[in-house]
């Protein structure tokens, strides 16, 4: 392989550097800038959750090009809960699958409610992962019930209310 070391590239007078196509340049992005983004989502609604413990809903899964880079996920889902007591939504955000590290826990719903009432609540994340890896990363969205007194949970997912997950790299 040839190498050109050099202190400055400039452009003639009147024209712009520029490189070929396809050629993706390395250590151009700024501390900070989105190196990669990945995105999933659907529209099918999860069956109705009566078991306790999280249920994974949706992944990502995103390969850091370096040790130093941050991941910043974010998910959404419209959910409908089903209350005895309580109406509370856990959502949580892991690295790996729903035995894996949590990375970001959220509980939504009202408290006090009436029996069998629905409620609608939107669980929903954005946090930054450092991983300290340049292997793959899978991050997984998952919904459970929040208390016991929470008697069923379910994600909408339709086409106006689609349950959405994204990881960008973000340079370290």
């Amino acid at each position: 392989m040839s190498k050109i070391e050099v202190n400055e590239i400039a452009a003639r007078s009147g024209s712009t550097v520029s490189l070929a196509s396809g050629v993706t340049p390395s250590g151009f992005v700024p501390t900070g800038g989105i190196l990669q983004t990945v995105n999933n989502s659907t529209t099918t609604a999860t069956s109705t959750i009566t078991a306790s413990g999280q249920h994974s809903i949706l992944t990502v899964s995103i390969t850091p090009s370096s040790t130093s880079s941050k991941i910043f996920i974010t998910a959404q889902a419209s959910c409908q809960v089903v209350s005895a007591s309580n109406a509370i939504i856990a959502s949580d955000i892991y690295r790996g699958t729903t035995s894996g590290t949590i990375i970001s826990r959220n509980y939504d719903g009202p408290t006090g409610t009436s029996n069998a009432v629905d409620h609608y609540w939107t669980a929903h994340h954005a946090v930054v992962d450092s991983p300290n890896t340049t292997s793959a990363q899978t991050y997984t969205f998952s919904i459970g019930r929040g208390s016991g007194g929470t008697t069923s949970i379910k994600t909408v997912g339709s086409a106006a209310h689609p349950i959405v997950m994204s990881a960008m790299e973000i340079a370290g």
